[in-house]
């Protein structure tokens, strides 16, 4: 018989304020997208809420504390550094732009006009627009080249 898959929980928030979306850069030495810039997220506790997950990363990483994230995606991933996860993506409203990041963390609010122009994890340009519009939340299946690299990205039709 063959072995059971197995994923990792972890969660990742966009949070906006006005025009601008919070992004986290990675650091250079990071074993996954060294230098590139994300959501802010980690891992869920054994017994943990994953809403409540991604609102004590946001307190740890950032100072924020927003009680109003709404799920708004969930993508199996497959592949990265020889691991699954499934990610439940949030995304929140912040009226404050003072940030407290924890000791070697790099944020800022990025202009989600300039995105384009900036070294984004390499699904972000593909989901960063579903996460942030209304409606259902998104279902994916991303695969990854057993590093960090992105070999494709499928969503989930809309339902009827």
């Amino acid at each position: 018989m063959s072995e059971r898959h197995v994923a990792r929980l972890a969660t990742v928030a966009f949070v906006t304020c006005g025009d601008d979306v919070l992004l986290l850069r990675h650091p250079p030495q990071a074993d996954r997208f060294a230098g590139l810039w994300n959501g802010v997220g980690g891992h869920v506790e054994a017994g943990e809420d994953v809403r409540a997950a991604a609102r004590r990363e946001l307190r740890e990483e950032t100072g924020l504390d927003l009680p109003g994230l709404r799920l708004r995606a969930v993508v199996h991933e497959s592949g990265m550094l020889g691991h699954a996860y499934v990610v439940f993506f949030f995304s929140g409203r912040s009226a404050a732009r003072e940030l407290h990041p924890a000791p070697g963390h790099e944020l800022a609010w990025q202009p989600l006009s300039g995105l384009e122009e900036l070294a984004l994890v390499p699904d972000l340009p593909e989901l960063l627009p579903r996460v942030l519009a209304p409606g259902e939340p998104v279902l994916a299946v991303e695969r990854y080249d057993g590093g960090s690299g992105l070999r494709s990205v499928a969503f989930s039709e809309e339902p009827a």
